[in-house]
């Protein structure tokens, strides 16, 4: 007799044979006395490494069979099961599935053996994240065993997990578990499910391309996205906070191993410039960059004898697109009526008065969602160029430094990008600045900053033209109040990251200040450098800006000393005694 630390005998694997031959899964006792037996070997096996070594390597019986027969036994049971019969099913995958999960833990000889009932495994996570299924809370533990079981086949054994991980990706949509277990409203389950997948790329550069390249890896991309957005918000502590870390984990290997790039290609969408699993990946990307001394090194490599964009140009396309689709949908919202961006004076004159919020009217619904992502695009730029000012200032001396990682750093990368349209990224970050501080109504101190008309001069008077506030004075400002707040959360810290940007790659560099001049951007700057309850900051980050714009720069200072004011800021931040100024055009 083989003593299994005194715990388990070959007397007990002979009870599980004599179990499994007759076991008669509609007979509710058999289960009963099943399940319990199962249940009394599966606290045993997880802890003593020595006992599930023992029962592997049994030879008399042998446990192997008789866990085939069981699976297949269990399997077949549920293919077309009595409603009344559920219960003690759900009972006997959680038993089972549980044995079988402690017996292979660690144990690469077993696993091995074991994994022959991956076939009936997968057939029961298919049936029990059917939809039915799904609503009833009381099978969930039977999903999260098998997905537990599933993982812990292949942990550490790297030929398993390439043969689950390629059959799985490969195999048709229809027949995705991992796409229906990320589906389960169970959060244990879920968070089985990125333990699952976290074990199949774990130190495998090869199974996490997949994820990119495989017919079915961005189909499970989108999945884990969709379920990581649902889990933002969940407390640390919590069973979903779980699950939200473990899901990070698998796409920060993705970032790691230089993927993530050609994942936020793959999820582009025709005709869309972002989409909601983009932009769920770029809050991953932002806080994995943020919380990295080295993002610059990683973000602008690129993987060995690959010709694909590293992940800050493919950010910084991403950049350009999304700042020309805002300046298009403001430009549209405004009612500009032409390619030429509306001026201020065009804004106030152009329309006649109506009971709708003026800064709504043919508002684009998808500008507030590019906005987020455009905000978040800035700040993983923000935090690349910053990381490499940083170390290229602490190793001064090591010259060999930018050439390892890129042959250009990422201010230059950002100060020679051109759009499509021609438009520099400097000048596009001018002009996406000055629409969103146009469109975007201003909150100080709790506050709504009404804005005063543009004076009207006598030639306009002479013509008829009022202003269109003035007419419109009264009505429903308390609503417009509300509706102008509500925008101005909706577009949140937009206009400080853009200007501290900005305030970067203006630092000691004549040709950004130049641009800036030249496309009219000071000004700009000028009246960023004001409190705005939704930009913390922006104040000081605005004079920062203005300050790099003007430093060394004659020209720029010329500019700055010729503007006059034209009024005076009241107690409420409301410009009074507006007067025209005339101020000769800059040559």
């Amino acid at each position: 007799m083989v003593d299994f630390d005194a715990q388990i005998s070959d007397a007990d694997v002979r009870k599980l044979q004599v179990a499994a031959l007759n076991f008669d899964p509609d007979v509710a006792e058999q289960v009963r006395d099943l399940t319990d037996t199962l249940d009394r070997y599966s606290p045993i096996l997880a802890r003593d490494a020595g006992a599930r070594r023992a029962l592997g390597d049994a030879t008399d019986p042998s446990v192997w069979p008789i866990l085939r027969q069981l699976w297949d036994i269990t399997s077949a049971a549920h293919a077309d099961p009595d409603p009344d019969d559920v219960p003690q099913l759900v009972s006997l995958s959680v038993s089972l599935a549980r044995f079988t999960r402690n017996l292979v833990a660690a144990e690469p000889s077993n696993q091995e053996r074991a994994f022959e009932n991956e076939k009936a495994i997968r057939s029961l996570v298919y049936h029990y994240t059917s939809f039915h299924y799904t609503q009833d809370p009381t099978s969930f533990p039977a999903t999260r065993m098998l997905a537990q079981a599933l993982s812990n086949l292949i942990t550490g054994n790297d030929a398993l997990a390439q043969m689950l991980w390629t059959r799985y990706l490969n195999s048709p949509e229809e027949q995705l578990v991992l796409t229906r277990l990320f589906a389960s409203p169970d959060a244990r389950t879920v968070s089985s499910a990125f333990v699952l997948v976290l074990n199949c790329v774990h130190a495998s550069p090869p199974r996490a391309e997949l994820l990119t390249t495989s017919p079915r890896g961005p189909r499970i991309c989108l999945t884990m996205l969709d379920r990581i957005a649902s889990l933002f918000e969940a407390e640390e502590s919590s069973e979903e906070g779980r699950a939200f870390d473990v899901g990070y984990e698998i796409f920060k290997r993705l970032i790691e191993t230089g993927f993530v790039a050609e994942l936020y290609t793959r999820l582009t969408v025709e005709n869309e410039v972002v989409t909601p699993h983009q932009t769920t990946l770029l809050k991953l990307i932002d806080s994995y960059l943020h919380g990295s001394q080295s993002a610059h090194v990683l973000a602008l490599s690129r993987r060995p004898g690959s010709n694909k964009n590293s992940l800050f140009e493919v950010l910084t396309e991403a950049f350009l697109a999304l700042s020309s689709y805002t300046q298009h949908a403001i430009n549209r919202a405004l009612a500009s009526g032409g390619s030429a961006p509306a001026s201020d004076a065009d804004l106030r004159t152009a329309h006649p008065p109506t009971d709708e919020l003026p800064l709504l009217q043919n508002l684009d619904l998808l500008l507030p969602q590019v906005c987020e992502a455009l905000l978040l695009v800035t700040q993983c730029l923000t935090t690349v160029t910053l990381r490499a000012e940083e170390a290229v200032a602490a190793y001064s001396g090591a010259a060999s430094l930018t050439s390892k990682t890129t042959e250009l750093s990422p201010k230059a990368i950002l100060v020679a990008a051109t759009a499509s349209t021609g438009q520099g990224l400097v000048e596009s970050l001018i002009e996406t600045l000055r629409l969103v501080d146009l469109f975007v109504p201003r909150i100080t101190y709790g506050k709504l900053v009404e804005r005063p008309n543009p004076p009207i001069s006598a030639e306009a008077t002479e013509s008829g033209q009022t202003s269109a506030s003035a007419e419109n004075s009264g009505g429903n400002q308390a609503v417009d109040g509300a509706r102008k707040i509500q925008v101005a959360q909706a577009f949140a810290h937009v206009k400080r990251d853009l200007v501290r940007l900005l305030g970067i790659l203006a630092s000691e560099n004549p040709t950004v200040q130049d641009r800036v001049r030249q496309c009219g951007g000071i000004p700009v700057i000028m009246n960023l450098c004001v409190v705005d309850d939704y930009n913390p900051y922006l104040r000081e980050h605005a004079i920062l800006t203005l300050r790099n714009l003007l430093s060394g720069n004659l020209e720029n200072q010329a500019v700055v000393d010729a503007i006059k004011p034209v009024g005076r800021w009241d107690e409420e931040k409301i410009l009074r005694n507006i007067q025209v100024v005339d101020t000769p055009p800059l040559r």
